[in-house]
């Protein structure tokens, strides 16, 4: 998955607050949500890695 998850929601960043409501809906966007909790975690899952290797050295 090497798609930059910056550029991926900026299609979806909008000031209309009924834009917002029809994306609450949209599978596109519950397919984005659910990109970016993946990436959250493999990111965490890899600052917990380099703060156990730093806490061995």
């Amino acid at each position: 998955m090497e798609q930059d998850i910056a550029k991926l929601v900026e299609r979806y960043l909008s000031e209309d607050p009924t834009k917002w409501a029809r994306l609450a809906s949209d599978i596109q966007w519950r397919r984005l949500q659910l990109l970016l909790l993946s990436e959250i975690l493999v990111e965490l899952r890899k600052l917990n890695c380099e703060g156990l290797k730093q806490e061995e050295t």
